[in-house]
């Protein structure tokens, strides 16, 4: 019986298979290069390689696209008979990435995590379902589900940096801020290449309103994140961007959008930050209207395909329509959310609890209708993080609210949720410009800034 590097069995013939299944690891821990092509490698060399066809239909998932959930679904197809020789473990990471194919999420993670219970030291399955709870909003197994395999690895072990980087991440979703920024640094210092643990702390800092701290960070550990071929860069940019936003740099904002999002974002994960850095520029008047119609395009090109596979896909397509006034494409997703609403797969009571509500909060805004948009934000922002992302993620949706709020002359319920920010993050500027018209009782400020 073969092994993996970190003393799990796997089912193959040809050792030399095992070089590219490590390298396809490495890449999917680091978020650099093609994890897929090693693993394609390794099944060409070994074609009865249970754990290279489990692996390359687990990572597939973890994109977040129903194409991609049909690719990992044909990648089983076509490793069946190396699955049905494999190992108990494998034959299970075999069948939670089925449950992840049909929509069955919460019971993959269950799943994904009975398999941690005898083998700690799976990443493969560790990594997918961590990223699952970050889909899922499950901020309590972001950090559990680490904390239950942590004892188990040690700096000896291939991987246990990366390890590392998800527990700081999991910390900071569950707001533990200096255990998750030690946890991170220690990653970053461990492995040099990870740039989720530099993502992990660089959220230490927006939540704790270390603005000046985060954009040295990351300017610090450019070379960590900012390769050409790391498939995380575009989102750490994002992040660059709302820190130097908070300081009322908008014009660095629409930088990172140009250089990073501009010629065009083929990938969902991409849309959603480039549609969120869009909204939060126009929250503060900035023009971006001809900037929002290209990610409008790209998130229309892909609704007839991906429309109601995910509520937070679907939701950040909404603003991107009810932006740029596409009534035509809000039908077309509104429908897709309503038909997710009703369905029976765990998409289901994200589309029906938080993504409905929030956008139709969202078109309510672009419409000047800022009561009602302030009143449904606030009704279900604070479960909000049942349809998946991170903190900073869906703070837009208070940004709106105080907007909103502000716009419509609700003074009080503005001053409500700015001085909730003030209290979090003292030190950020993008709190005090928010509370500052608040302090006296406003009526309607920030009535005259351009809509959608």
């Amino acid at each position: 019986m073969q092994h993996d590097a970190r003393g799990n069995a796997v089912t193959l013939s040809n050792p030399r298979a095992l070089e590219s299944y490590e390298r396809a690891l490495k890449a999917f821990h680091t978020y650099t290069g093609d994890p897929l092509a090693p693993l394609d490698q390794a099944i060409a060399a070994d074609a009865g390689f249970a754990s290279a066809y489990v692996t390359k239909a687990l990572i597939l998932t973890t994109f977040m696209e129903r194409r991609f959930m049909r690719d990992a679904a044909a990648t089983l197809d076509a490793g069946r008979a190396a699955v049905e020789r494999g190992t108990a473990r494998e034959r299970a990471l075999a069948e939670a990435a089925r449950r992840l194919i049909a929509g069955d999420w919460h019971a993959a993670a269950r799943m994904l995590d009975q398999i941690l219970v005898e083998h700690p030291r799976d990443i493969v399955a560790l990594q997918v379902a961590h990223v699952f709870d970050f889909f899922r909003g499950d901020a309590l197994n972001l950090r559990n589900r680490i904390s239950r395999v942590l004892p188990s690895w040690s700096a000896s072990l291939p991987g246990y940096a990366y390890v590392l980087g998800m527990h700081a991440f999991g910390l900071e979703e569950c707001n533990q801020y200096p255990d998750a920024e030690r946890a991170g640094r220690a990653a970053v210092e461990i492995s040099g290449d990870d740039c989720w643990a530099v993502h992990a702390v660089g959220h230490v800092m927006e939540m704790q309103g270390r603005m000046d701290e985060g954009f040295a960070w990351y300017e610090q550990t450019r070379a960590v994140w900012n390769g050409a071929e790391n498939g995380f860069a575009y989102h750490n940019a994002w992040h660059t961007a709302l820190y130097r936003m908070d300081a009322g740099d908008y014009g660095f904002g629409l930088k990172v959008f140009d250089e990073r999002f501009a010629a065009g974002t083929e990938m969902a994960l991409a849309r959603i930050d480039a549609t969120a850095l869009l909204w939060r520029l126009m929250l503060e008047g900035a023009d971006v209207a001809t900037r929002f119609a290209g990610v409008a395009n790209d998130w229309e090109r892909a609704l007839a395909a991906e429309g109601g596979f995910y509520a937070f896909n679907d939701f950040h397509a909404t603003l991107a329509f009810a932006a740029t006034g596409r009534a035509q494409a809000l039908a077309r997703v509104g429908s897709a959310l309503a038909r997710s609403a009703m369905a029976g797969d765990d998409n289901a009571r994200m589309a029906r609890d938080v993504a409905l509500p929030a956008s139709e909060a969202a078109i309510a805004y672009c419409q000047g209708r800022y009561y009602e948009a302030a009143q449904k934000i606030a009704a279900m922002r604070d479960g909000a993080s049942a349809f998946g992302g991170s903190h900073a993620q869906r703070d837009l949706l208070t940004l709106t609210l105080i907007h909103a709020a502000r716009r419509s002359g609700q003074g009080s319920l503005a001053r409500h949720y700015a001085s909730e920010r003030l209290v979090h993050k003292p030190g950020s500027a993008w709190g005090h410009r928010l509370a500052a018209p608040l302090a006296g009782g406003v009526r309607g400020a920030g009535a005259t800034m351009a809509a959608c």
